[in-house]
């Protein structure tokens, strides 16, 4: 009895549970449809629970389940304020750039941006700021510096210096000495005179001044200026060869030989090998009549490479001084295709030391006839007839060459003066 009635109570409970979960889902199922029609959502249905593999079960699949993936909070915008202010960046300068040469090209940086000329300044724009800027000219030193831009720049002025030493160097080669124009000397004045005006007192741009203005009055043909200025540009710098031969040449053209020896012997010891001054010093010798000495020096400049147009008439007037005709006529046969009035008036010298007094007279009449205001052709045939005792032939022409030179600066007057006197002695001959 009691055992069954224990089974009894157990069915009982059994079947009170079945009712309830049935009673739950009828519920459940109801209170879904019923949302349904109010339009309600429907409510999530319970997952049931996933069974647990059991253990030791090689056979599960065993795909692993990927983690859900996390969502990436995106960060918070920071406030958005006004745009930044970009300033404008400034307008480049109008800048004009003057030089103080004929021509000059004129580069920003190592970048050429025109040409800038004495009277027409190069215009640029340039920004403000340091800029490096170079400018060339040929005959001059190259100029190159950096330049600070500011707002009121207007100009740029850029004052070259003149190249001394390419000047000295043209100056002293033979082959160029006589292309140096009087520009050149102006430029060098020019440049000693602007250092000087800026305070620097160094003695070798007083000296260089005053080389130029002297070799300026030189070329003008005022010796009594460029004298004094040459001899104190040799006493400020002794050592100067150019300027000891630009004075030796200043006393030759004033008719002082022995000056101008004494001045082209100081530039041969400061430069040995200067043909100009061989050249000059042969011509001072000359004309203090060492002849043998002047052939010398002469002769020495011809082997530097000194080869002026009167070079071969000076040596062979040197050999006439020494009686070396032969040599002498030589010396002038290939000037005769056109010669001058001296190179005539020389080889009737040579002929007449060589007794060809025919040879001699006809070179002096055509001298005379190319110049009849120079006093020498008649001078020389004077001489030459009063020597061949033609006294009567000698007098017209003695008597014109005093009269074309009384001042004696290409004869000598007084030996002229006496020969007219012997002919009058001789009567009628």
């Amino acid at each position: 009895m009691t055992k069954r009635s224990g089974l009894a109570l157990a069915g009982v409970a059994a079947l009170l549970l079945s009712e309830g979960w049935a009673a739950g889902s009828a519920a459940a199922q109801e209170s879904n449809i019923e949302r349904r029609m109010k339009g309600e959502p429907k409510g999530a249905e319970p997952r049931p629970e996933p069974e647990a593999s059991p253990p030791g079960d090689k056979k599960s699949s065993g795909r692993p389940r990927t983690p859900p993936l996390k969502k990436k909070v995106a960060p918070a915008a920071a406030p958005v304020g006004p745009p930044p202010v970009v300033e404008a960046p400034p307008k480049p300068l109008d800048i004009l750039v003057t030089v103080n040469v004929a021509e000059a090209e004129v580069f920003i940086g190592e970048q050429s941006v025109g040409i800038a000329r004495r009277d027409r300044p190069l215009r640029l724009q340039l920004p403000l700021g340091v800029a490096r800027l170079s400018v060339t000219s040929k005959d001059y030193l190259p100029f190159s510096q950096e330049v600070e831009i500011v707002p009121d720049t207007k100009r740029l002025e850029v004052a070259l210096d003149y190249d001394v030493s390419a000047l000295f160097a043209r100056y002293e080669n033979p082959r160029t000495t006589s292309l140096v124009a009087a520009e050149e000397w102006e430029a060098l004045v020019d440049t000693a005179n602007r250092h000087i005006e800026a305070g620097d007192l160094r003695i070798e741009y007083k000296a260089l001044g005053l080389l130029g203005q002297g070799q300026l009055a030189r070329r003008a043909g005022d010796m009594a200026s460029a004298i004094p200025r040459l001899l104190e540009a040799t006493r400020l710098v002794p050592s100067s060869s150019v300027a000891n031969y630009a004075l030796g040449e200043a006393y030759l053209a004033a008719g002082q030989p022995a000056e101008a020896g004494a001045a082209f012997r100081r530039a041969i010891a400061a430069n040995p090998v200067l043909p100009m001054a061989h050249y000059g010093l042969g011509v001072a010798l000359l004309q203090q009549r060492q002849s043998r000495e002047a052939v010398t020096s002469l002769e020495r400049a011809e082997a530097l490479g000194y080869a002026p147009p009167e070079l071969p008439l000076q040596i062979a007037r040197a050999l006439v001084a020494q009686r070396s005709y032969g040599a002498a006529i030589e010396r002038l046969r290939p000037l005769m295709l056109s010669p001058s009035i001296d190179t005539l008036i020389t080889m009737g010298d040579a002929y007449a030391g060589q007794k060809k007094n025919d040879a001699a007279r006809e070179a002096y009449e055509t001298a005379l006839q190319r110049d009849p205001a120079s006093p020498l052709p008649p001078a020389r045939l004077g001489e030459l007839f009063f020597r061949a005792k033609k006294y009567k032939e000698a007098r017209p022409y003695l008597q014109q060459a005093m009269e074309l030179d009384p001042d004696g600066r290409l004869i000598n007057v007084a030996e002229l003066r006496a020969l007219l006197q012997k002919t009058l002695g001789k009567g009628k001959k």
